[in-house]
Protein backbone atom coordinates (compact mmCIF):
# COMPACT_ATOMS: atom_id res chain seq x y z
CA UNK A 1 0.00 0.00 0.00
CA UNK A 2 3.04 2.44 0.31
CA UNK A 3 4.99 4.11 -2.43
CA UNK A 4 2.05 5.37 -3.86
CA UNK A 5 2.42 8.07 -6.57
CA UNK A 6 -0.84 10.96 -5.56
CA UNK A 7 -1.22 11.62 -9.83
CA UNK A 8 -4.72 12.73 -11.32
CA UNK A 9 -3.98 9.70 -13.55
CA UNK A 10 -4.11 7.32 -10.46
CA UNK A 11 -7.05 8.75 -8.56
CA UNK A 12 -8.37 8.38 -11.90
CA UNK A 13 -7.75 4.59 -11.91
CA UNK A 14 -8.89 4.43 -8.48
CA UNK A 15 -12.12 6.30 -9.02
CA UNK A 16 -12.84 3.68 -11.78
CA UNK A 17 -12.24 0.51 -9.91
CA UNK A 18 -14.61 1.88 -7.25
CA UNK A 19 -17.46 2.69 -9.95
CA UNK A 20 -17.17 -0.57 -11.27
CA UNK A 21 -17.09 -1.95 -7.57
CA UNK A 22 -19.46 -0.15 -6.35
CA UNK A 23 -18.56 0.88 -2.92
CA UNK A 24 -15.57 0.61 -0.76
CA UNK A 25 -13.08 -2.34 -1.07
CA UNK A 26 -11.03 -4.45 1.34
CA UNK A 27 -8.41 -1.90 0.96
CA UNK A 28 -10.06 1.58 0.11
CA UNK A 29 -12.30 3.66 2.15
CA UNK A 30 -13.58 6.68 0.75
CA UNK A 31 -15.17 9.82 2.46
CA UNK A 32 -16.72 12.52 1.87
CA UNK A 33 -15.35 14.65 4.13
CA UNK A 34 -15.95 17.97 3.03
CA UNK A 35 -16.38 20.14 6.27
CA UNK A 36 -13.46 18.05 7.78
CA UNK A 37 -12.58 14.67 10.08
CA UNK A 38 -15.41 12.46 9.66
CA UNK A 39 -15.78 10.55 13.22
CA UNK A 40 -16.23 7.05 11.58
CA UNK A 41 -13.09 7.11 10.01
CA UNK A 42 -11.39 6.19 13.79
CA UNK A 43 -12.84 2.54 13.72
CA UNK A 44 -11.03 2.72 9.74
CA UNK A 45 -7.66 3.86 11.45
CA UNK A 46 -7.87 0.53 13.83
CA UNK A 47 -9.40 -1.59 10.96
CA UNK A 48 -6.56 -0.71 8.26
CA UNK A 49 -3.86 -1.26 11.20
CA UNK A 50 -5.18 -4.57 12.32
CA UNK A 51 -4.81 -5.72 8.71
CA UNK A 52 -2.27 -7.44 6.96
CA UNK A 53 -2.08 -5.00 4.39
CA UNK A 54 -2.95 -1.59 5.72
CA UNK A 55 -5.28 0.31 3.30
CA UNK A 56 -6.15 3.93 1.84
CA UNK A 57 -8.24 6.83 2.96
CA UNK A 58 -9.57 8.87 0.25
CA UNK A 59 -11.38 12.19 1.00
CA UNK A 60 -12.90 14.45 -0.87
CA UNK A 61 -15.32 12.05 -3.01
CA UNK A 62 -18.64 11.25 -3.13
CA UNK A 63 -19.51 7.54 -2.94
CA UNK A 64 -23.54 8.32 -2.77
CA UNK A 65 -22.61 10.17 -5.97
CA UNK A 66 -21.33 7.46 -8.01
CA UNK A 67 -17.82 9.03 -6.65
CA UNK A 68 -17.99 12.31 -7.49
CA UNK A 69 -14.90 14.77 -6.68
CA UNK A 70 -16.56 17.20 -4.16
CA UNK A 71 -12.99 18.33 -2.57
CA UNK A 72 -12.51 18.84 1.33
CA UNK A 73 -12.39 22.51 2.51
CA UNK A 74 -8.83 22.32 3.97
CA UNK A 75 -6.65 19.59 3.51
CA UNK A 76 -4.10 20.60 5.84
CA UNK A 77 -6.39 20.47 8.86
CA UNK A 78 -7.46 16.97 7.74
CA UNK A 79 -3.82 15.97 7.49
CA UNK A 80 -3.05 17.32 10.94
CA UNK A 81 -6.32 15.48 12.54
CA UNK A 82 -5.62 12.36 10.93
CA UNK A 83 -1.93 12.59 12.00
CA UNK A 84 -3.12 13.29 15.80
CA UNK A 85 -6.34 10.17 15.53
CA UNK A 86 -2.93 7.97 14.43
CA UNK A 87 0.10 9.28 17.13
CA UNK A 88 -2.26 9.72 19.88
CA UNK A 89 -5.81 8.02 19.39
CA UNK A 90 -4.85 4.69 18.49
CA UNK A 91 -3.04 2.40 21.13
CA UNK A 92 -0.51 1.54 19.73
CA UNK A 93 0.09 4.35 17.47
CA UNK A 94 0.68 3.99 13.79
CA UNK A 95 2.10 6.54 10.60
CA UNK A 96 0.73 7.54 7.32
CA UNK A 97 1.94 8.58 4.56
CA UNK A 98 -0.57 11.10 2.40
CA UNK A 99 -0.88 13.72 -0.21
CA UNK A 100 -3.05 16.06 -1.94
CA UNK A 101 -4.32 16.00 -5.66
CA UNK A 102 -6.24 18.16 -7.68
CA UNK A 103 -8.60 16.68 -9.81
CA UNK A 104 -11.58 18.15 -11.60
CA UNK A 105 -10.58 21.51 -9.43
CA UNK A 106 -11.27 19.37 -6.34
CA UNK A 107 -8.66 19.07 -3.89
CA UNK A 108 -8.77 15.60 -2.63
CA UNK A 109 -6.96 14.13 0.25
CA UNK A 110 -5.28 10.49 0.27
CA UNK A 111 -3.68 9.01 3.01
CA UNK A 112 -1.96 4.98 3.34
CA UNK A 113 -2.46 3.85 6.40
CA UNK A 114 0.18 0.81 6.92
CA UNK A 115 -0.59 -2.53 9.06
CA UNK A 116 1.22 -2.97 12.44
CA UNK A 117 3.50 -5.54 12.97
CA UNK A 118 1.58 -8.52 13.89
CA UNK A 119 3.46 -7.96 17.95
CA UNK A 120 1.33 -5.01 18.11
CA UNK A 121 -1.59 -5.90 16.90
CA UNK A 122 -5.06 -5.59 17.72
CA UNK A 123 -4.84 -1.34 17.64
CA UNK A 124 -7.72 0.26 20.10
CA UNK A 125 -9.52 3.21 19.36
CA UNK A 126 -11.75 4.47 21.73
CA UNK A 127 -11.01 1.19 23.70
CA UNK A 128 -12.36 -0.41 20.55
CA UNK A 129 -10.61 -2.49 18.10
CA UNK A 130 -11.94 -3.43 14.60
CA UNK A 131 -10.96 -5.34 11.61
CA UNK A 132 -11.70 -4.77 7.69
CA UNK A 133 -14.48 -7.16 6.30
CA UNK A 134 -15.30 -6.43 2.64
CA UNK A 135 -15.54 -2.49 2.36
CA UNK A 136 -16.72 -2.13 6.17
CA UNK A 137 -15.00 -2.21 9.73
CA UNK A 138 -16.33 -4.05 12.59
CA UNK A 139 -15.98 -4.16 16.30
CA UNK A 140 -13.91 -6.79 16.97
CA UNK A 141 -15.41 -9.42 19.78
CA UNK A 142 -13.61 -10.29 23.08
CA UNK A 143 -12.84 -13.75 21.20
CA UNK A 144 -11.40 -12.23 17.84
CA UNK A 145 -8.94 -9.86 19.75
CA UNK A 146 -8.03 -12.79 21.71
CA UNK A 147 -7.32 -14.81 18.64
CA UNK A 148 -5.40 -12.17 17.22
CA UNK A 149 -3.18 -11.95 20.64
CA UNK A 150 -2.62 -15.53 20.43
CA UNK A 151 -1.54 -15.62 16.97
CA UNK A 152 1.02 -12.73 17.11
CA UNK A 153 2.96 -15.05 19.85
CA UNK A 154 3.64 -18.66 18.80
CA UNK A 155 2.63 -21.62 16.58
CA UNK A 156 2.91 -25.40 16.57
CA UNK A 157 -0.38 -25.79 18.37
CA UNK A 158 -0.40 -28.83 15.94
CA UNK A 159 1.66 -30.49 18.26
CA UNK A 160 0.52 -30.58 21.71
CA UNK A 161 -0.88 -33.55 22.81
CA UNK A 162 -4.94 -34.07 22.71
CA UNK A 163 -5.76 -35.32 26.44
CA UNK A 164 -7.70 -38.66 26.40
CA UNK A 165 -6.31 -39.84 23.18
CA UNK A 166 -3.95 -42.86 22.27
CA UNK A 167 -2.88 -44.91 19.20
CA UNK A 168 -6.27 -46.74 19.56
CA UNK A 169 -7.87 -43.38 18.26
CA UNK A 170 -6.36 -43.27 14.37
CA UNK A 171 -8.10 -44.86 11.54
CA UNK A 172 -6.37 -48.24 10.89
CA UNK A 173 -6.65 -47.55 6.64
CA UNK A 174 -4.72 -44.33 7.35
CA UNK A 175 -2.60 -45.20 9.56
CA UNK A 176 -1.33 -48.37 7.65
CA UNK A 177 -1.27 -46.22 4.28
CA UNK A 178 0.63 -43.06 6.06
CA UNK A 179 3.44 -46.13 7.94
CA UNK A 180 3.75 -47.01 4.11
CA UNK A 181 4.32 -43.94 2.63
CA UNK A 182 6.83 -42.57 5.24
CA UNK A 183 8.58 -45.74 5.18
CA UNK A 184 9.17 -45.52 1.01
CA UNK A 185 10.59 -42.03 1.27
CA UNK A 186 13.18 -42.78 4.46
CA UNK A 187 15.85 -44.92 4.03
CA UNK A 188 16.23 -44.10 8.37
CA UNK A 189 12.46 -44.76 9.32
CA UNK A 190 12.38 -47.96 6.78
CA UNK A 191 12.98 -50.56 9.71
CA UNK A 192 11.30 -49.00 12.73
CA UNK A 193 8.93 -50.00 14.57
CA UNK A 194 5.32 -48.44 14.07
CA UNK A 195 5.36 -46.79 17.04
CA UNK A 196 9.06 -45.64 16.61
CA UNK A 197 7.70 -44.32 13.34
CA UNK A 198 4.96 -42.57 14.87
CA UNK A 199 6.43 -40.79 17.50
CA UNK A 200 9.54 -39.65 15.43
CA UNK A 201 6.78 -38.14 13.43
CA UNK A 202 4.98 -36.27 15.48
CA UNK A 203 1.30 -38.39 15.45
CA UNK A 204 2.14 -39.35 19.16
CA UNK A 205 3.09 -36.01 20.99
CA UNK A 206 6.43 -35.79 22.56
CA UNK A 207 7.23 -37.01 25.86
CA UNK A 208 3.20 -38.50 25.92
CA UNK A 209 1.31 -41.22 25.08
CA UNK A 210 -1.45 -39.05 23.86
CA UNK A 211 -1.66 -38.03 19.74
CA UNK A 212 -0.38 -34.89 18.83
CA UNK A 213 -3.54 -32.19 17.32
CA UNK A 214 -1.79 -33.22 13.97
CA UNK A 215 -1.80 -36.84 13.95
CA UNK A 216 -5.61 -36.51 15.65
CA UNK A 217 -6.64 -33.96 12.70
CA UNK A 218 -4.96 -35.68 9.83
CA UNK A 219 -5.35 -39.38 10.69
CA UNK A 220 -7.82 -39.95 13.54
CA UNK A 221 -11.09 -41.96 13.16
CA UNK A 222 -13.10 -38.98 14.04
CA UNK A 223 -11.07 -36.31 15.56
CA UNK A 224 -14.35 -34.16 16.33
CA UNK A 225 -14.86 -36.57 19.38
CA UNK A 226 -12.24 -34.34 21.26
CA UNK A 227 -12.01 -31.21 18.98
CA UNK A 228 -15.61 -30.52 17.39
CA UNK A 229 -14.62 -27.36 15.23
CA UNK A 230 -12.68 -29.24 13.40
CA UNK A 231 -14.98 -29.83 10.67
CA UNK A 232 -16.36 -28.33 7.32
CA UNK A 233 -19.92 -26.42 7.23
CA UNK A 234 -20.85 -25.58 3.81
CA UNK A 235 -24.39 -23.55 2.48
CA UNK A 236 -25.33 -22.88 -1.23
CA UNK A 237 -26.94 -19.01 -1.43
CA UNK A 238 -29.81 -18.47 -2.75
CA UNK A 239 -29.70 -15.51 -5.21
CA UNK A 240 -33.16 -14.79 -4.83
CA UNK A 241 -33.03 -14.30 -1.22
CA UNK A 242 -36.06 -15.86 -0.53
CA UNK A 243 -34.91 -19.01 1.23
CA UNK A 244 -31.92 -19.13 3.93
CA UNK A 245 -30.05 -21.42 1.75
CA UNK A 246 -30.47 -23.87 -0.79
CA UNK A 247 -27.89 -26.92 0.07
CA UNK A 248 -26.88 -27.12 3.43
CA UNK A 249 -23.99 -29.39 3.97
CA UNK A 250 -20.85 -30.55 6.57
CA UNK A 251 -18.68 -32.93 6.40
CA UNK A 252 -16.41 -34.39 9.56
CA UNK A 253 -14.07 -36.88 10.46
CA UNK A 254 -9.93 -36.98 9.39
CA UNK A 255 -8.61 -34.33 6.96
CA UNK A 256 -8.52 -36.85 4.04
CA UNK A 257 -12.13 -37.66 4.04
CA UNK A 258 -13.62 -33.78 4.68
CA UNK A 259 -11.41 -32.92 1.97
CA UNK A 260 -12.98 -35.51 -0.41
CA UNK A 261 -16.65 -35.18 0.46
CA UNK A 262 -15.89 -31.56 0.39
CA UNK A 263 -15.20 -31.62 -2.98
CA UNK A 264 -17.99 -33.86 -4.01
CA UNK A 265 -20.56 -31.59 -2.65
CA UNK A 266 -19.15 -28.30 -4.11
CA UNK A 267 -18.95 -30.05 -7.76
CA UNK A 268 -22.15 -31.22 -7.15
CA UNK A 269 -23.74 -27.46 -7.17
CA UNK A 270 -21.43 -26.14 -9.77
CA UNK A 271 -22.82 -26.56 -13.40
CA UNK A 272 -20.90 -29.44 -15.74
CA UNK A 273 -21.11 -28.17 -19.63
CA UNK A 274 -19.80 -30.68 -21.98
CA UNK A 275 -17.50 -30.66 -23.61
CA UNK A 276 -15.12 -32.18 -26.51
CA UNK A 277 -11.48 -33.56 -25.99
CA UNK A 278 -8.65 -33.54 -28.60
CA UNK A 279 -9.50 -37.03 -29.78
CA UNK A 280 -13.47 -36.34 -30.18
CA UNK A 281 -15.32 -38.09 -27.18
CA UNK A 282 -18.22 -35.88 -25.26
CA UNK A 283 -17.41 -35.70 -21.22
CA UNK A 284 -19.32 -33.69 -18.48
CA UNK A 285 -16.66 -30.85 -17.99
CA UNK A 286 -16.32 -28.73 -14.74
CA UNK A 287 -16.87 -25.18 -14.21
CA UNK A 288 -14.03 -24.53 -12.00
CA UNK A 289 -10.91 -26.92 -12.70
CA UNK A 290 -10.65 -29.92 -9.87
CA UNK A 291 -7.22 -29.29 -9.19
CA UNK A 292 -8.26 -25.58 -8.22
CA UNK A 293 -11.15 -26.40 -5.87
CA UNK A 294 -8.62 -29.46 -4.33
CA UNK A 295 -5.62 -27.08 -3.81
CA UNK A 296 -7.63 -24.09 -2.09
CA UNK A 297 -9.87 -26.18 0.16
CA UNK A 298 -6.36 -28.47 1.52
CA UNK A 299 -5.02 -25.16 2.28
CA UNK A 300 -7.91 -24.23 4.14
CA UNK A 301 -8.08 -27.71 6.03
CA UNK A 302 -4.25 -27.92 6.39
CA UNK A 303 -3.22 -24.09 7.26
CA UNK A 304 -6.48 -23.63 9.47
CA UNK A 305 -5.21 -21.89 13.16
CA UNK A 306 -5.06 -24.63 15.43
CA UNK A 307 -5.04 -22.36 18.47
CA UNK A 308 -7.62 -22.92 21.51
CA UNK A 309 -8.91 -19.42 21.06
CA UNK A 310 -9.54 -20.80 17.54
CA UNK A 311 -12.07 -24.03 18.91
CA UNK A 312 -15.01 -22.55 18.18
CA UNK A 313 -14.39 -21.97 14.06
CA UNK A 314 -14.77 -24.29 11.67
CA UNK A 315 -13.73 -24.29 7.58
CA UNK A 316 -16.49 -22.61 6.10
CA UNK A 317 -17.70 -22.83 2.17
CA UNK A 318 -19.93 -20.54 0.80
CA UNK A 319 -21.40 -20.77 -2.98
CA UNK A 320 -22.35 -17.88 -4.81
CA UNK A 321 -23.97 -17.68 -7.74
CA UNK A 322 -21.09 -15.57 -9.41
CA UNK A 323 -18.23 -16.83 -6.83
CA UNK A 324 -17.12 -19.72 -4.31
CA UNK A 325 -15.76 -18.70 -0.79
CA UNK A 326 -13.68 -20.74 1.48
CA UNK A 327 -12.57 -19.09 4.68
CA UNK A 328 -10.83 -20.67 7.37
CA UNK A 329 -9.96 -19.07 11.40
CA UNK A 330 -6.42 -17.60 11.42
CA UNK A 331 -4.68 -15.96 9.17
CA UNK A 332 -1.18 -15.62 7.26
CA UNK A 333 2.00 -16.28 9.31
CA UNK A 334 5.43 -15.63 8.82
CA UNK A 335 4.73 -14.46 5.18
CA UNK A 336 2.92 -11.30 3.40
CA UNK A 337 0.02 -11.62 1.01
CA UNK A 338 1.73 -10.14 -1.46
CA UNK A 339 4.73 -13.12 -1.17
CA UNK A 340 1.75 -15.59 -0.78
CA UNK A 341 0.94 -14.80 -4.17
CA UNK A 342 3.64 -13.77 -6.56
CA UNK A 343 5.87 -16.54 -4.70
CA UNK A 344 3.58 -19.49 -4.13
CA UNK A 345 5.22 -19.23 -0.46
CA UNK A 346 3.46 -21.29 2.63
CA UNK A 347 2.47 -19.63 5.97
CA UNK A 348 3.86 -21.88 8.60
CA UNK A 349 1.32 -22.08 10.94
CA UNK A 350 1.12 -25.94 11.02
CA UNK A 351 4.51 -26.88 10.31
CA UNK A 352 3.82 -30.75 11.86
CA UNK A 353 0.20 -30.52 10.34
CA UNK A 354 1.53 -29.64 7.17
CA UNK A 355 4.63 -32.83 6.96
CA UNK A 356 1.57 -35.19 8.26
CA UNK A 357 -0.49 -34.22 5.41
CA UNK A 358 2.30 -34.90 2.40
CA UNK A 359 2.08 -38.03 3.44
CA UNK A 360 -1.47 -38.54 3.38
CA UNK A 361 -3.79 -39.46 0.13
CA UNK A 362 -7.66 -39.31 -0.25
CA UNK A 363 -10.21 -42.59 0.43
CA UNK A 364 -11.29 -42.53 -2.82
CA UNK A 365 -9.38 -40.41 -5.91
CA UNK A 366 -6.02 -41.71 -4.31
CA UNK A 367 -5.06 -37.84 -4.41
CA UNK A 368 -2.13 -36.41 -1.56
CA UNK A 369 -3.72 -34.13 0.52
CA UNK A 370 -0.64 -31.86 -0.05
CA UNK A 371 2.23 -31.84 -2.45
CA UNK A 372 4.62 -30.32 0.17
CA UNK A 373 6.31 -28.57 -2.35
CA UNK A 374 4.88 -24.96 -1.92
CA UNK A 375 3.26 -25.05 -5.37
CA UNK A 376 -0.65 -24.97 -4.21
CA UNK A 377 -1.39 -21.47 -4.69
CA UNK A 378 0.51 -21.54 -8.04
CA UNK A 379 -1.25 -24.41 -9.46
CA UNK A 380 -4.78 -23.06 -8.68
CA UNK A 381 -4.03 -19.93 -9.86
CA UNK A 382 -2.68 -21.66 -13.18
CA UNK A 383 -5.85 -24.18 -13.23
CA UNK A 384 -8.56 -20.77 -13.45
CA UNK A 385 -6.10 -19.08 -15.59
CA UNK A 386 -6.54 -21.86 -17.87
CA UNK A 387 -10.02 -22.25 -17.47
CA UNK A 388 -10.66 -18.80 -18.79
CA UNK A 389 -11.41 -17.83 -15.00
CA UNK A 390 -10.76 -15.09 -13.01
CA UNK A 391 -7.88 -14.71 -10.74
CA UNK A 392 -8.60 -16.60 -7.30
CA UNK A 393 -8.63 -13.58 -4.40
CA UNK A 394 -7.21 -13.91 -1.19
CA UNK A 395 -8.24 -11.45 2.10
CA UNK A 396 -5.69 -12.46 5.23
CA UNK A 397 -7.96 -10.64 7.80
CA UNK A 398 -5.50 -12.00 10.57
CA UNK A 399 -8.38 -14.01 12.01
CA UNK A 400 -9.74 -15.18 9.38
CA UNK A 401 -8.76 -16.04 5.59
CA UNK A 402 -10.60 -15.81 2.66
CA UNK A 403 -10.00 -17.48 -1.15
CA UNK A 404 -12.79 -16.54 -3.32
CA UNK A 405 -12.84 -18.46 -6.40
CA UNK A 406 -14.44 -16.63 -8.87
CA UNK A 407 -17.36 -18.82 -11.81
CA UNK A 408 -16.80 -15.75 -13.96
CA UNK A 409 -14.77 -15.75 -16.95
CA UNK A 410 -12.12 -13.33 -17.24
CA UNK A 411 -12.61 -10.39 -20.20
CA UNK A 412 -10.99 -11.43 -23.07
CA UNK A 413 -9.98 -14.48 -21.81
CA UNK A 414 -9.75 -17.37 -24.09
CA UNK A 415 -7.53 -20.89 -23.73
CA UNK A 416 -4.85 -20.97 -25.78
CA UNK A 417 -3.35 -24.75 -24.34
CA UNK A 418 -4.19 -28.08 -26.85
CA UNK A 419 -7.09 -29.52 -25.62
CA UNK A 420 -8.84 -27.21 -24.96
CA UNK A 421 -12.91 -26.94 -24.55
CA UNK A 422 -13.25 -24.33 -27.08
CA UNK A 423 -11.27 -26.30 -29.50
CA UNK A 424 -12.79 -29.26 -31.86
CA UNK A 425 -10.50 -31.48 -33.22
CA UNK A 426 -10.89 -34.50 -35.12
CA UNK A 427 -6.99 -35.23 -35.10
CA UNK A 428 -5.31 -37.12 -32.21
CA UNK A 429 -3.10 -34.57 -30.63
CA UNK A 430 -0.47 -36.71 -29.90
CA UNK A 431 0.44 -36.95 -33.98
CA UNK A 432 -0.74 -33.44 -34.47
CA UNK A 433 1.65 -31.59 -32.08
CA UNK A 434 4.27 -29.21 -34.62
CA UNK A 435 7.72 -29.39 -33.88
CA UNK A 436 7.72 -25.97 -32.45
CA UNK A 437 5.25 -26.02 -29.57
CA UNK A 438 3.14 -23.30 -29.16
CA UNK A 439 2.15 -24.56 -25.61
CA UNK A 440 2.68 -26.17 -22.56
CA UNK A 441 0.74 -29.04 -23.41
CA UNK A 442 2.30 -29.27 -26.65
CA UNK A 443 6.02 -29.23 -25.09
CA UNK A 444 5.42 -32.02 -22.80
CA UNK A 445 3.63 -34.19 -25.58
CA UNK A 446 7.16 -33.81 -27.29
CA UNK A 447 9.32 -34.67 -24.20
CA UNK A 448 7.03 -37.58 -23.96
CA UNK A 449 7.49 -38.40 -28.05
CA UNK A 450 11.74 -37.65 -27.89
CA UNK A 451 11.91 -39.87 -25.08
CA UNK A 452 10.48 -42.86 -26.61
CA UNK A 453 9.83 -44.77 -22.88
CA UNK A 454 7.73 -44.35 -19.91
CA UNK A 455 9.32 -41.04 -18.13
CA UNK A 456 9.49 -39.54 -15.06
CA UNK A 457 8.60 -35.83 -14.24
CA UNK A 458 12.21 -35.24 -13.90
CA UNK A 459 12.93 -36.56 -17.32
CA UNK A 460 10.21 -34.99 -18.68
CA UNK A 461 11.68 -32.01 -17.97
CA UNK A 462 14.98 -32.61 -19.29
CA UNK A 463 13.72 -33.18 -22.31
CA UNK A 464 11.66 -30.21 -22.34
CA UNK A 465 11.78 -28.31 -25.76
CA UNK A 466 12.77 -24.11 -26.52
CA UNK A 467 11.30 -21.99 -24.60
CA UNK A 468 9.89 -24.37 -22.21
CA UNK A 469 12.85 -25.58 -20.66
CA UNK A 470 12.58 -23.09 -17.70
CA UNK A 471 9.22 -24.63 -16.59
CA UNK A 472 8.81 -25.57 -13.43
CA UNK A 473 8.09 -28.74 -11.54
CA UNK A 474 4.63 -27.21 -10.74
CA UNK A 475 4.12 -26.14 -13.68
CA UNK A 476 4.59 -29.40 -15.09
CA UNK A 477 2.68 -31.41 -12.85
CA UNK A 478 0.03 -29.19 -13.91
CA UNK A 479 0.23 -30.21 -17.46
CA UNK A 480 0.42 -33.79 -16.88
CA UNK A 481 -2.78 -33.82 -14.41
CA UNK A 482 -4.74 -32.26 -17.61
CA UNK A 483 -3.49 -34.67 -20.39
CA UNK A 484 -4.29 -37.49 -17.82
CA UNK A 485 -7.92 -36.15 -17.71
CA UNK A 486 -8.11 -35.98 -21.45
CA UNK A 487 -7.05 -39.44 -22.15
CA UNK A 488 -3.59 -38.15 -24.24
CA UNK A 489 -1.43 -40.07 -21.66
CA UNK A 490 -1.88 -42.92 -19.07
CA UNK A 491 0.61 -42.86 -15.75
CA UNK A 492 2.15 -45.67 -14.00
CA UNK A 493 2.36 -45.35 -10.12
CA UNK A 494 0.28 -43.23 -7.60
CA UNK A 495 0.45 -39.19 -8.14
CA UNK A 496 3.31 -38.25 -5.99
CA UNK A 497 4.75 -41.06 -5.55
CA UNK A 498 8.80 -40.74 -6.67
CA UNK A 499 8.57 -43.81 -9.10
CA UNK A 500 5.40 -42.71 -11.25
CA UNK A 501 5.94 -42.50 -14.86
CA UNK A 502 3.82 -41.23 -17.64
CA UNK A 503 4.02 -42.58 -21.52
CA UNK A 504 1.59 -41.53 -24.71
CA UNK A 505 -1.95 -43.36 -24.56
Amino acid sequence: MNNVEWTPEWLAETIKLLRTHGSDTQFIEVKKAHGGYPGSLDATLSSFSNSSTGGIIICGLDENNDFAPVGVYDPADLEKTLGNKLRRGLKPPNTMESGTILYEDAKIFVATIPPLPPYERPAYIGGKAYVRSGDGDHEMSRHETDLMVAQRTRTGFDEEPVEYTSLADLDEGLKTAYLRDVRAKSRRLATSSDEEVLRRKGIIALGTDNLSLAGLYALGAYPQEFRPSLKVTGVVIDPSGKARNLDKFEADGPIPAMLEETLVWVKRNLAHPVVELPNGHLVNGQEIPDIALREILSNALVHRSLNPKADTEEVRVRIFPDRISVENPGGLYGITLQRLQEYGERSRVNDRLYDVCTHVTTPDDGYRVIEGEGSGIYTAQEAVRQAGLKPIQFIDEVIRFTAIISREPLDGAHTADLGSPQQKSDVDPRQSVPTVPSSRQEAVILALRSLRHPAGIDDIMGALPGPFAELQKPQVRYVLTKLLQEGVITREGGRGNRNTVYRLA
